[in-house]
């Protein structure tokens, strides 16, 4: 099966963050957005592996340009979610491999190797993690925890994002950062966390855990409607539809 194909890639892609040594670190579009050379051989890697598993299909990853896409079939990758984890040797980084149809998200897999910690999904069949079937919470907005980052590439905007922060720490249980957007999403997926406010967040942030997301019963959606799977967004999640109206509300009132 793909799925079980897209696994076992994902495995080896870890095996190469985990073994890694003499990591070389360069800024990209500021002081606080990284890129490694492990985050560069990483992607040439799934590249190379994704686009031999389906012949004919079209690739974008984090490290790379894209142009547009004219396949049905698109792999959306980033090889190290979490790449300022990843040089700190905190263990919060994962490999998100993302497919979509016709830009609709069909299959998800996002994997820690620090924890072991995999999670996956092909549209139709559940959302598991290490085989297990998982699915979000039940819990209310004010019992809820909301995962959230203060965009840290760009800053200029981080005001109105500290606005909502401190709104919606009034309104739920409490807050979390990890610093890598698909693990936090994979976490309302098992229901661990409710909910996830992002303002600046890319296609291979979300594309994987998306499709994680909607098998686990949640849902995922950007600032207009559905999440943009070419382009950056503000992205929502939420466990279910009345929470992410409300988060979504919150977040309306400053942006």
């Amino acid at each position: 099966m793909l799925i079980d194909d897209v696994i076992s890639i994902a495995r080896e892609a870890g095996r190469m963050m985990v073994e890694s040594k003499d990591i070389l670190v360069q800024d990209k579009s500021s002081k606080d957005n990284h890129v490694t050379n492990m985050d560069v051989a990483v992607q040439e890697f799934l590249k190379e592996r994704l686009l031999a598993l389906l012949p004919g299909s079209a690739f974008i990853g984090e490290e790379s340009d894209y142009e547009d896409i004219d396949s049905e079939y698109c792999w959306i990758v980033d090889p190290i979610d979490g790449t300022t984890n990843f040089i700190r040797h905190i263990p919060a980084s994962v490999t998100s491999i993302g497919l979509t149809y016709n830009d609709e998200p069909v299959l998800g897999v996002v994997f820690n190797p620090y924890t072991d910690e995999m999670y996956h999904a092909t549209k139709g069949e559940g959302a598991y993690l290490n085989g297990r079937r998982i699915h979000v919470s039940d819990r209310r907005f004010e019992n809820s925890i909301v995962c959230l980052s203060w965009g840290a590439y760009d800053k200029s905007g981080s005001h109105k994002a500290f606005a909502v922060s401190e709104e919606l720490y009034a309104k739920c249980e409490d807050i979390r950062r990890t610093g890598a957007a698909a693990y936090e999403l994979c976490k309302i997926a098992e229901g661990s966390v409710e909910m996830l406010f992002e303002p600046i967040l890319y296609p291979w942030d979300h594309a994987a855990a998306t499709a994680i997301i909607n098998e686990a019963g949640g849902c995922v959606e950007g600032i207009s409607g559905k999440a943009d799977l070419r382009h950056r967004d503000i992205v929502f999640a939420a466990n279910y539809r009345e929470n992410l109206d409300i988060l979504r509300g919150t977040v309306k009132r400053h942006y």
